[in-house]
Order: structure tokens, then sequence, then C-alpha cells
């Protein structure tokens, strides 16, 4: 089994366990948005907090429509007026004296994101900050491996020479049958995501950990070059720790 990790940011929530079994697409964790327009009523007219209270023309439990007026600033001698409209339709739940703000609760329906398995599997870890799948299928395992875990496209070279390790591989995981060092060290300048190659030389492995290059390097038979071309274009999880290459499904 090859550990993939999955990163959720602020607000995902899992909707998978340890232990369950996840298929390519299966939705394993999602972020609902929020229900509640909050309305700064001081930053929205320029009025201080304790004077937001006076000016607000809805209060809790009243229904509101798109362009209700919600509350009207007058200048000291009643010459000028501005109103503040509501964008949204729902019902205002509470004013905040504290903060100034005030809550609409929304008549639209919560918009919801997803994060869906990129792999089949079985769930390893699962928290709030990550979800760790582990699978042995569409799984890759080289020979010889340095460098941090990193995702990116497959970006097979034309040529086994360093003349097509250009532009077009910044930002993708290059993938050759024979890199030189030389090879090895441009792609680093110019920011490839990553290097994979059957002719990678143990003593340049060696040379990029003496020089602490974090770039994830991976060195594969001939056997699995032939199933990297094939994937050209694609996304890749690399692993050096485990020497794993994962071909992402989605």
């Amino acid at each position: 089994m090859t550990a993939l990790p999955i990163n959720l940011s602020d607000g995902f929530s899992p909707v998978v366990k340890v232990g369950d079994e996840v298929a390519v697409g299966q939705v394993i964790a999602s972020n609902i948005g929020p229900q509640d327009e909050i309305i700064n009523i001081p930053n929205a007219l320029g009025v201080g907090i304790s004077h937001a209270r006076k000016i607000i023309k809805k209060i809790p439990g009243e229904a509101v429509e798109i362009g209700d007026v919600i509350a009207i600033k007058k200048s000291l001698f009643g010459t000028n007026t501005e109103v503040l409209k509501s964008k949204v339709a729902g019902t205002v739940t509470r004013f905040e004296r504290s903060t100034g703000n005030l809550v609409i609760k929304t008549t639209l329906s919560t918009s919801t994101q997803d994060i869906i398995s990129p792999v089949d599997g079985i769930v390893g870890i699962c928290d709030n900050k990550e979800i760790v799948i582990n699978t042995d299928k569409n799984v890759v395992i080289g020979m010889l491996a340095q460098g941090d875990k990193g995702t990116g496209e497959i970006h097979v070279l034309q040529e086994d020479d360093s003349y097509h390790l250009n532009a077009k591989a910044i930002g993708k995981i290059a993938v050759s049958k024979n890199f030189t060092r030389e090879m090895i060290l441009k792609g680093v300048g110019i920011g490839v995501a990553g290097i994979i190659g059957v002719g990678i030389g143990e003593h340049d492995i060696e040379y990029l950990k003496d020089k602490k290059f974090q770039i994830p390097i991976i060195k594969i038979n001939e056997e699995s070059y032939d199933v990297l071309t094939q994937w050209a274009g694609k996304k890749v999880f690399i692993n050096p720790e485990t020497k794993s290459i994962i071909f992402l499904q989605i």
C-alpha cells in the first residue's frame, strides 16, 4: 500500500472515516458555504458602533427582500441622506451591538464545495487537516529517490537531451530515459515540479542530497518509463520517501 495525503483547506470537513473504502470520484470532504449574510452597518455607512443600532430599519424576525432599505444615515442637519439596501432576501436573525453586524439568514440554497478522491483505496488517516488514502492501484515503485513529496502533470521529453527541457516543463514533472546531472540541475533551475528518469545514477542522487535540493526525483526502470509515457499530460503524486508514483485519476 502507498499513502496519498490530501490536505483539507479551512472550512472543509471529512465525510469519510478511517477504514472506509473509497473509489475514484467519491466525495471525501465538503465545505458548506455560509447561509448568513453579515452586513457591518458602521463600515457600510461610516458611523460609530453605538450609533449603528439607531439607524437600522429592520429588526430581528423581520423579512427582507432584495432592495429593501435596512439602514438610513442622515447628516447632522438632515440635508443629506445615505441609504443602505439589502442585496439578499431572507430574515433578520440578529443585530450585534458589539460589532454593528446585522445578520440576515438568506433564502438562497447553501452552496457546497466537494473534494473527491483521485484514487481507489482505503482511508488510513482522517481529521480536519488531511485525509490519507492508502492505495495499491495505479502505483509505480521506483528504484532510487530523494527530495520532498510533490504533485504535478507528467511532461515527457521528446528527446533525451537538455534542449527539450525548456519552459514547457516549468511546474510539471519531467520524465526522460536519460537524465544527466546537467539536465537535472537545469530542471531545478527552471522550476520543474519533479524529475523521473531511467538513467539517473546513484551518484547523482547523493549529489543532490548533499546540495539539499528538495525537488522530488525518482529513478525508475524502462518498464515503468513506458507506463509513464502513456500518462503524459495527466497528474501524478510522487513520494520519494516510499519511491512511489501514484497515478491520479481526476
